[in-house]
């Protein structure tokens, strides 16, 4: 009975509400209040559910930043049609609008639509400044700013947020974002102040602790201060990181210290061994011992060989495989072992065709046995007193782009600099060396002098042009070809000016042509070999011909061009003199023939159907006479006057 009476009592209580509520709700029917109840609850449960559906998503997949299914796309784009409807219907509304402005800015963040999601973020706090959720508003403002590539806007909206201090509840968020956005505008040393100002507060999470001590340690290497990168890179805080990260931590410290130099070889090569000895990275530990085999033999250390060839033999025909066969073949390369390396460049290749150690060791199979052929025909060439120069010179060459022996070509380049004899090939020995030196190993105080040897022995020639201009002087050299052009020009002034002289003052225009081909034949004599010479050559033919009338004197010109440079642009020209018409490209020629072809085609075509016609009207009766009736004259003036 008591049980009865409480669910009589429960039941009346809820009938009660029913009924206030529905009358107070059809009081209100009509009244602007129930929209703007349903708008607000709408936006408000629509907003919840996505969020809710975000989170759910996110923590399955952390890393996933597309926005997930269709549902939470058109719950969002349910919070800004109901946000839109609130701003424009209640804009009075202190409580319910910059709920709204702010909701529908988080839904376009959301669903990465980042510019409308600024003008929202911008218009909250040009008119709700106080709003309570303003501090998160301005940090996604700036986020946003980033992620549309507006590196200078965002940055300022971080440094906004950075300037109020560690009060502000994003302080630390903004402080990671202001180093990513000057490490985009090119500030690095502004973004390691900023990660070293996360690192010094004491409110971040481990998490955000070990990602910023991470960026912070790659911004130290980039910067080539390894013992820094180095510091960070060893720091216990990286110890919450996921393997893959801890790995890369670990293994590039070791890298800095290869860097650092000064004996550090053998250290870098035990943390290795230490990386593939550990079981936490054991699906790193071929990848640490080859790196370890490495470091070995690049300080000449036999037992890098060994492992090495364990690794390769261990785990066969994979990249692991064709790494370490490269890395031996590489020593013996290096020890000029020259067969041996040819032979462990080919098990490289055949243990990984398509990977890049593969396709480098084939590259340098073919190089090395190149290079053997070219030394036994130097020693050839040698024995029997004949000129080796190209020969020598494609060895450098091979060393230098195939073999990645800068050294090596550097020191025959040497040899052959001090050998050598004939001016031509010795400047171009000389700027190979120096253009080593400063591209390959930019190494300035070896390229310079020799740049300065090839400006002042060999100052006509392009290279010593080139030199200067390689090291940023004022390129005021002239060479063979620039003196002939001078000297052309010159006497093309003096063409120009005879022209000018009147007809009737003939003994100034004799001289003035006298003196022209004087000046004409000075350029074909002082740079004979030279394209303004052949010009000079070319032109003083055209003046024979066309203002002298000598024209015997012109072909004898033209032929000799012809005849000695028949491939140069004046030497084709010579011959157009010569045939007396203008000559056709075999390509022009081919099309002429098809048109022609075509237009007999054309012409026989119509030629039949012309036939095939007068045939039909042959065979066609006459047509019948036409009955002219008589003329009648009517009289009138007209017909009269006609009549007459």
């Amino acid at each position: 009975m008591e049980n009865n009476s409480i669910l009589n009592s429960q039941f009346s209580i809820r009938t009660i509400l029913s009924i206030i509520v529905s009358i107070f709700f059809f009081g209100l029917q009509g009244c602007t209040c129930c929209a703007y109840f349903n708008h607000a609850w709408n936006m408000e449960n629509a907003y919840e559910q996505a969020t809710d559906m975000r989170e759910a998503r996110l923590d399955s997949l952390p890393s996933d930043s597309i926005l997930g299914s269709g549902d939470e796309r058109k719950l969002y784009d349910r919070v800004i049609e109901k946000g839109s409807r609130i701003v424009e219907r209640f804009p009075k509304n202190e409580n319910q609008v910059p709920k709204a402005v702010y909701m529908m800015a988080e839904s376009f963040r959301h669903k990465n639509e980042w510019t409308k999601a600024v003008e929202k973020y911008d218009e909250l706090e040009r008119y709700f400044p106080q709003y309570d959720s303003m501090p998160k508003a301005e940090y996604q403002r700036a986020f946003c700013l980033y992620k549309i590539k507006e590196f200078a806007l965002a940055r300022f909206s971080a440094e906004r947020i950075v300037e109020t201090g560690e009060k502000h509840p994003f302080y630390l968020p903004a402080l990671e974002l202001l180093s990513i956005l000057q490490e985009k505008e090119g500030l690095p040393a502004d973004a390691i102040a900023s990660l070293e100002a996360v690192l010094a507060t004491n409110f971040g999470t481990p998490w955000t602790r070990a990602k910023a001590r991470m960026r912070l340690a790659g911004l130290h290497y980039e910067q080539k201060n390894f013992e820094k990168a180095r510091e960070h890179y060893s720091h216990k805080e990286l110890l919450i990181l996921p393997v893959a990260e801890r790995y890369k931590a670990q293994s590039t410290a070791a890298e800095c210290l290869l860097e650092i130099g000064s004996g550090n070889e053998l250290t870098a090569a035990n943390e290795y061994k230490g990386l593939a000895d550990s079981a936490v990275f054991k699906d790193k530990r071929f990848l640490s011992l080859i790196r370890q085999g490495e470091i070995l033999i690049s300080i000449n250390d036999l037992r890098g060989i060994k492992i090495l060839r364990d690794v390769a033999y261990s785990h066969p025909r994979s990249e692991n495989a064709a790494r370490a066969f490269f890395g031996i073949g590489d020593f013996r390369q290096k020890g000029r072992e020259y067969p041996t390396a040819i032979l462990l460049y080919d098990s490289s290749y055949q243990s990984r065709q398509n990977s890049s150690w593969g396709r480098e060791s084939y590259n340098r199979k073919v190089a090395l046995s190149k290079l053997l052929a070219l030394k036994d025909t130097v020693q050839s060439l040698e024995k029997e007193k004949k000129p080796f120069f190209p020969q020598e010179f494609q060895i450098a060459e091979l060393f230098l782009f195939k073999l990645s022996e800068t050294d090596s070509a550097l020191a025959l380049l040497a040899k052959m600099d001090s050998t050598l004899e004939d001016p031509v090939l010795k400047v171009r020995v000389a700027y190979t060396r120096a253009f080593i030196y400063d591209e390959f190993k930019r190494d300035t105080s070896n390229a310079y002098p020799l740049y300065r040897k090839v400006i002042e022995n060999f100052s006509q020639t392009d290279y010593a042009k080139q030199a200067q201009a390689n090291m940023g002087l004022q390129v005021d050299l002239k060479t063979k070809e620039d003196l002939a052009i001078d000297a052309f020009l010159k006497a093309e002034e003096t063409w120009l000016n005879a022209q000018k002289i009147p007809v009737e003052n003939m003994e100034d225009v004799e001289v003035a042509y006298q003196n022209t081909i004087a000046l004409y034949d000075s350029v074909i004599t002082e740079f004979s070999g030279t394209q303004a010479a052949l010009q000079a050559q070319y032109v003083k033919a055209g003046i024979y011909a066309e203002e002298i009338g000598n024209q015997d004197s012109a072909r004898a010109l033209w032929k000799n061009i012809a005849d000695k440079h028949p491939r140069t642009v004046w030497g084709r020209a010579a011959q157009e003199k010569l045939r007396g018409r203008i000559s056709m490209d075999i390509n022009e020629l081919v099309r002429l023939r098809n048109r022609l072809e075509q237009t007999e085609i054309y012409t026989k075509q119509n030629s039949e159907i012309f036939w095939q016609e007068m045939e039909q009207k042959k065979n066609e009766p006459p047509p019948p006479p036409q009955v002219v009736d008589d003329e009648i004259l009517r009289n009138d003036y007209n017909t009269l006057y006609d009549f007459k």
